[in-house]
């Protein structure tokens, strides 16, 4: 069974199940139904992306000439792993787990990151050709994709909703396409 197979549909999901067997309709909604997790992770990823990106370089944009690059990028951290953390918790993996627990966890992965990000920024503005908009934006990109296992298994692995027995698409899942 594929990993999304272990998440409830929503009520628009449960709807969309009706038309697997369409002939048209059928094979996107099929590969959405066993894909579910993944696609979602990359809108809600590139959501992401563009929101920490943004709220970054608008930091960078008004502080930029008072602050050093690195306490900007410190200073945006916070706000961008909060908007993350509640679109994987309710969109993407829809936990209900303890939040005290997941948070610290969730955290833990960006602190990785950022650690990184610091460690690698300086080294990337002297030695690559890009200026630094280019550069933050190419490695929050490399983060999106990164995160997904770290997020899925540790940050919200024993918090998720599992499918019941009345889910409608439990005959999709067991059946195959």
């Amino acid at each position: 069974m594929p990993p999304s197979a272990s998440r409830s549909l929503s009520s628009w999901e449960a709807q969309i199940v009706l038309l697997r067997d369409h002939s048209a309709l059928g094979p996107p909604i099929r590969f959405y139904l066993r894909r579910r997790e993944q696609l979602l992770y990359l809108g809600v990823g590139g959501w992401n992306t563009v929101f920490g990106y943004a709220v970054w370089a608008l930091i960078q944009y008004l502080l930029g000439t008072h602050l050093h690059y690195l306490i900007i990028v410190l200073l945006a951290w916070p706000v961008a792993v909060v908007n993350a953390y509640l679109g994987y918790r309710f969109i993407v993996f829809r936990s209900q787990g303890p939040i005290r627990r997941e948070f610290p966890r969730f955290a833990t992965v960006y602190v990785a990151t950022l650690l990184v990000n610091l460690a690698l920024l300086p080294v990337a503005l002297a030695i690559l050709p890009f200026n630094i908009y280019v550069i933050q934006a190419l490695f929050t990109t490399v983060v999106v994709v990164l995160s997904y296992l770290s997020h899925k298994f540790f940050s919200f692995g024993g918090g998720r909703t599992e499918l019941g027995s009345s889910t409608p698409d439990e005959s999709f899942m067991e059946g195959g396409e």
